[in-house]
């Protein structure tokens, strides 16, 4: 591994969103989270109504918190899901299979142990967990806004729409080139606070997406335990890292491996990676230390580099 400069892991500051024209903006509250639209072209206004009926549509279909979505009732047994909603399950099974199980989309009972999909987190008791675990309900809090993104690009395509940056909660989608030419600027989270700790560049359409312990977690009797679940074991994941930023054509797919890499810590990402061409990622450790993938385009800080040679 070669050392480089960079800056750092990612929230959804977005840097130099410069060009022609005025955007139409627009801020939507779906998922569970604040999410910001930025669109320019002469369709602008249209594209923005259409995605925030896009986003409270999967909101109102998917959402696990809620009883009375198609997907509660699904998981409850009272009602089957229509052949396009059967295909997604079948898309998330398959990218968890890829993943030799690191991203499970079926942990809906033991997050619900956790609380997590609640006002009131707790540590499950080891019999309970061990219920929850063989209890499999969907949960797709780590895919849907990934899967937002990818249809929203399809929904931008059929518009007069010049680019477009979305931060759907945490997730980057941009969409067509910046007016200037230049790459879309990123920056990334760092998990204390403050400013970004460094940028990731990227062209054209893309999704950029982090998972991070420092997202969603809660404390009891000095311990800190964050949303980021082992499936092996139902409790949060001590792989060694604090977060990891995918970058990758299609928002779905990132939205999964950025939780999946998580769980499998450094090394056996770093061997998932040197499998596969279809994304790029970074990784911060606990011990404060960074990795990129070579293709990551990364600036600002230290770190080193995996390349797909082992």
């Amino acid at each position: 591994m070669k050392r480089f400069s960079c800056l750092f892991l990612l929230c959804a500051l977005l840097l130099s969103l410069s060009g022609c024209g005025t955007p139409t903006q627009k801020t939507v509250f779906a998922m569970d989270t604040v999410m910001e639209l930025k669109i320019w072209g002469r369709d602008s206004e249209t594209a923005s109504s259409q995605l925030q009926t896009l986003l409270q549509t999967l909101e109102d279909t998917w959402s696990a918190a809620d009883p009375d979505s198609a997907l509660s009732a699904f998981n409850r047994g009272e009602s089957a899901l229509t052949p396009p909603e059967q295909a997604f399950l079948e898309q998330l099974s398959a990218l968890s299979e890829q993943t030799g199980g690191a991203f499970d989309p079926q942990l809906g009972a033991v997050i619900q142990a956790w609380g997590f999909l609640s006002d009131v987190q707790q540590v499950p008791s080891g019999q309970a967990l061990q219920t929850a675990l063989t209890t499999r309900q969907w949960d797709l809090g780590a895919a849907l806004k990934g899967y937002a993104g990818d249809l929203a690009v399809a929904q931008l395509s059929g518009l007069r729409i010049d680019r477009a940056i979305l931060n759907l909660g945490g997730n980057i989608q941009t969409y067509g080139q910046k007016a200037d030419g230049t790459p879309w600027q990123i920056g990334i989270q760092d998990p204390s606070g403050g400013d970004p700790m460094g940028i990731v560049s990227v062209s054209g359409t893309m999704a950029v997406v982090t998972s991070g312990d420092y997202q969603r977690y809660f404390e009891q009797d000095g311990v800190r335990y964050h949303h980021i679940l082992d499936p092996k074991t139902g409790y949060p994941a001590n792989s060694g890292l604090s977060s990891v930023t995918v970058i990758c054509r299609s928002g779905l797919t990132a939205d999964v491996l950025s939780t999946a890499l998580f769980v499998m810590g450094l090394e056996e990402a770093a061997q998932f990676y040197r499998q596969r061409d279809d994304f790029e990622a970074v990784f911060l450790c606990t011990d404060g230390k960074v990795y990129a993938t070579e293709g990551a385009a990364l600036s600002g800080c230290e770190y080193e580099v995996i390349t797909r040679e082992n």
